[in-house]
């Protein structure tokens, strides 16, 4: 170490601003020691290559730096501003870079194994063949990311956001994505599913959720009016049964809408509305939730007939939702046994 490093720098930033022999003396002089840049502005410095492991940068300003094979391996990167910064190669293990934004910043080829990116903004970034295992990214927004060849083994994904993300020759093994909700939204334009590989599983829902998003897109760019009121109203629909995708909400509405009808069919027998006949049937309590249940699931095959206008309106009604909820009930049923992408 010189004479004038020792009488000139008197901060950890002076150091840090200086040349990268001055920077390694300085950390010689504090071994194990964290040195605090919380909030520090250091837009366009040149760290390429630096020993940066374990410091507190969080907040900072790194906007358009030099980063390239820098060591940031369990740093604190908290809410911190790499906004269009060069950190190809960097090492980021185990860093925490939490809410921090790295829109259009170049991590190609950067090791993320095991880096916190929770709730990060990542929007036009090059994460091309970067290491993102094990990487927590829960909430980030990847939004027109590049992840060709990038490794996402064991990562958590839950609510990240993939709009126009490339995922080609990305590995995808032992992905967490979260439930279907979690997706909702999130995977308009996703690209390169077919050479993306590792989860089944995961790339059949991002293709899914990837049409789900582009239909609602669609409607919604529709010119007010009564078509795009109906085209809404049918979306909403389709996401009371998951677009189609789960069984166990299907089978719920079916099993309550046959209970609805069967009280009604109740308050008939009883109080003696006069819309059904039930001179051929039991004629105890359980009636009219047997007719219902005969009437929703064999299309209308019931002991009970009706007895004027009103009642025969609601057999065919209960006839017409049992159709669809049991064609629904059905292709879902087929869809998960058969499907195999």
């Amino acid at each position: 170490m010189t004479d004038d490093f020792q009488s000139n720098v008197t901060s950890p930033i002076e150091a840090l601003r200086g040349s990268a022999s001055d920077w390694d003396a300085f950390l010689a002089t504090r071994p194990n020691v964290v040195s605090d840049f919380v909030g520090a502005d250091l837009s366009e410095i040149d760290l390429e290559g630096r020993n940066l492991s374990g410091q507190n940068f969080s907040e900072a300003v790194f906007f358009e730096s030099r980063l390239s094979r820098a060591n940031l391996k369990h740093a604190n990167l908290k809410n911190t501003d790499f906004s269009g910064a060069q950190m190809s190669a960097a090492g980021l293990y185990k860093a925490d870079a939490t809410s921090a934004s790295m829109m259009s910043a170049d991590l190609s080829g950067a090791d993320l194994t095991e880096a916190s990116l929770a709730g990060a903004d990542l929007r036009g970034a090059n994460l091309a063949k970067a290491d993102l295992t094990r990487a927590d990214l829960r909430g980030a927004n990847l939004s027109n990311v590049d992840l060709r060849d990038a490794c996402l083994a064991n990562s958590n994904v839950t609510g990240a956001k993939f709009q126009a993300a490339r995922l080609e020759g990305a590995n995808v093994t032992g992905i967490t994505y979260g439930s279907l909700r979690d997706m909702r939204g999130c995977y308009l334009g996703i690209r390169g599913l077919d050479s993306t590989y590792g989860n089944a599983l995961f790339l059949r829902d991002a293709r899914d959720q990837d049409y789900i998003d582009t239909l609602k897109n669609s409607i919604e760019s529709m010119p007010n009016g009564a078509t795009r009121t109906t085209e809404e109203f049918l979306f909403w629909i389709w996401g009371l049964f998951d677009y189609g995708r789960s069984l166990a909400k299907v089978g719920i509405y079916a099993f309550v809408i046959a209970t609805v009808y069967g009280i009604i069919y109740a308050f008939d027998m009883n109080m003696g509305w006069g819309m059904m006949d039930y001179s051929n049937s039991a004629q105890s309590w359980f009636t009219p939730f047997y007719y219902s249940m005969v009437t929703y699931t064999t299309l209308g095959y019931g002991d009970v007939t009706a007895e004027n206008v009103l009642g025969e309106i609601l057999v065919i009604s209960e006839v017409v939702l049992g159709y669809f909820t049991l064609g629904l009930l059905l292709s879902i049923i087929a869809n998960t046994i058969a499907r195999r992408s």
